[in-house]
């Protein structure tokens, strides 16, 4: 593989999850809703070519319940995912550093986190110059949940950095359906 062909990466918000008073947020669920968007997410992944490489993925139940439901819905099996703590409630730059470490021959990596560290790390790196101008102006209305970025990467894992990425698009899988 030469450094430059293209890469993508796709950050995921986790699913719609439970509001339960007194639960330790790190063990929240996903809610019935989360679990349909979340497969929606998997068949549309898998119908537009995204099939990750590498998953890196929260320990909060809710991002790897959200993961397994993608999975699920995309029928995906042999995806190698990476739970990270670091991931979980993460500021951008520490979620950056957890893809840096990505392997160079994973041409498409899927990170399944938490707002608002997922929304702010796709806005640094999306390139307002080379970025479609509608999933930017979408992207920076805010990010629901179940919620993917698409962007794409030239160069490797361990050179990302702001602005050195493509945004092409922000996908609500509600049903399956994108917005762009």
């Amino acid at each position: 593989m030469t450094l430059q062909e293209t890469r993508r990466l796709v950050l995921v918000r986790h699913a719609k999850t439970e509001q339960v008073p007194g639960k330790v947020d790190h063990d929240r669920e996903l809610l019935p809703r989360g679990v349909g968007d979340a497969r929606a997410g998997g068949a549309w992944i898998v119908e537009h070519d995204l099939v990750p490489h590498l998953v890196l993925c929260s320990t909060a139940t809710r991002a790897q319940q959200t993961w397994q439901e993608i999975a699920e819905g995309g029928h995906l099996r042999d995806v190698e995912v990476w739970s990270d703590r670091r991931i979980y409630n993460a500021y951008p730059e520490e979620i950056l550093e957890v893809i840096r470490e990505a392997p160079e021959d994973a041409r498409t990596v899927m990170v399944v986190g938490h707002a608002p560290g997922i929304p702010s790390l796709g806005d640094g790196l999306a390139d307002p110059e080379t970025s479609d101008e509608a999933a930017l102006a979408t992207l920076q209305e805010g990010m629901p949940t179940g919620v993917g970025l698409e962007l794409e990467v030239e160069g490797t894992w361990a050179a990302l950095a702001a602005e050195s990425a493509r945004l092409v698009g922000v996908h609500r899988w509600r049903g399956a359906e994108s917005e762009q």
